[in-house]
């Protein structure tokens, strides 16, 4: 339960990615000798959600039921549960430390279960659910950095978790579109997590980076240091910010400012900017086709990225996290395919970056290579290897598993808890 190590799970595992604009369901299956093999995959439109939280049940229903479907066809296995993502703007990270004393022997499985039962009880409210416990340290007597405590001797025992929370709104209606396509959900994990397991190096997450995530609805960012997740911030701007942004600027319908980004855009000014001329569909029928300078384009998109690294780095700086975040940026998402995208993260953040491509997954078409598959190829990775978390399974979607934890009843019921922990 609080191993650090990973071990595999030797059986057929299928994962969602439901993102503002794309469906992607993988199905893997477990390898002694070559690791996770990815056996089926498919894509739906996903054109109802927004900034991360569902907006149209019935088109997010339909998106994952055609996703599924075509997973299934290859694969040749049928579904019945998945594991899923999330990125809302409620998404958050909170961190607590929490110490007992306990006559002086050594500290046994029962200890760091007390222990960590104490922290979930700290978060379990009827309005959140969590997401991610994580036990970044132990502490025996005041001895701190401690990867593994039992078998220690000591007289108080400490941790310091990690909790990634989100309001249980946004997952309630994303839980009724998946059983509205007759599926159980197996899981929920945090997107920016998962994109780290997809392409982050062992050397990264140990040393210290920052992964930025540039979804379609959602920007989010996540922090690895000694090895595990410490930190998510998410912004509720995206591609589709973007794109609108475009769709303003330059006149011309939202469908063909996607393509109009998709070609010409970039984040950085061009030598050429001011002589090529990008031709705009109009908006009217009335309305002729008409050209604008790509500098205009250029200009729009680099406000809008820039302004995103800025807030994500004002924000690591107020809560000191800029140095702890590492010397390295990752860029995944649909938003890193864009033109000058990394040459200004490392312009605003002062930090050499890179765009993160999918790896570990076996049979991995060219397709599902790019950086917009970050998030589904981390979370097939994730449903095979045991992470040093403490919580598994479905969300808790009440806010009362953990409180019973708690709040267990009268002094006998509790004396009786306490005889079962510790005889």
């Amino acid at each position: 339960m609080f191993s650090r190590t990973r071990q595999y799970k030797a059986d057929i595992q299928a994962v969602l990615d439901i993102g503002s604009s794309k469906v992607v369901c993988l199905i893997g299956q477990s390898d002694p000798n070559m690791g996770v093999k990815l056996i089926g995959s498919g894509f739906g439109v996903s054109s109802g959600m927004k900034s991360g939280a569902v907006v149209d049940m019935e088109s997010v229903a339909n998106g994952i039921r055609t996703a599924v479907e075509k997973a299934e066809r290859e694969a040749g296995f049928a579904v019945d549960k998945v594991a899923v993502n999330i990125a809302v703007r409620s998404m958050r990270s909170d961190h607590i430390t929490v110490q007992t004393e306990f006559a002086s022997g050594e500290v046994a499985d029962r200890d760091l279960k007390r222990l960590i039962n104490s922290s979930l009880s700290e978060f379990a409210q009827p309005e959140q659910t969590i997401l991610h416990a994580i036990p970044l340290s132990w502490s025996v007597d005041g001895e701190n950095k401690i990867e593994e405590p039992r078998g220690m001797f000591g007289r108080s025992l400490g941790v310091d978790m990690h909790f990634v929370l989100a309001d249980v709104g946004p997952l309630r209606n994303l839980a009724h579109c998946i059983e509205k396509c007759h599926l159980n959900i197996k899981s929920v994990s945090a997107s920016p997590y998962m994109a780290g397991l997809s392409v982050l190096t062992e050397d990264e997450k140990d040393l210290g980076v920052t992964l930025i995530d540039l979804g379609g609805g959602i920007t989010s960012a996540s922090i690895f240091r000694d090895n595990a997740l410490a930190h998510v911030e998410t912004l509720a701007v995206g591609g589709q910010t973007l794109t609108k942004d475009i769709a303003r600027g330059l006149m011309t319908p939202p469908e063909a400012a996607e393509r109009i980004k998709m070609l010409y855009g970039s984040a950085l000014h061009g030598s050429d900017d001011d002589m090529v001329q990008i031709p705009c569909p109009p908006i009217g029928a009335q309305d002729t086709l008409h050209h604008e300078p790509k500098f205009m384009l250029t200009g729009i998109i680099r406000s809008r990225v820039e302004e995103i690294f800025e807030i994500l780095r004002d924000r690591m700086i107020e809560q000191g996290l800029d140095a702890y975040s590492g010397r390295r940026i990752v860029l995944t998402g649909g938003g890193a395919r864009l033109n000058g995208v990394r040459e200004l993260a490392e312009l605003i953040f002062n930090k050499r970056a890179r765009i993160g491509r999918p790896h570990g997954v076996l049979g991995l078409k060219e397709a599902l290579s790019g950086p917009d598959f970050a998030v589904s190829t981390g979370l097939l990775k994730y449903q095979f290897y045991k992470e040093k978390e403490v919580i598994s399974g479905p969300p808790d979607l009440t806010g009362r598993r953990y409180m019973r934890k708690r709040y267990s009843g009268g002094s006998i019921e509790r004396s009786l808890q306490w005889l079962r922990e510790n005889f």
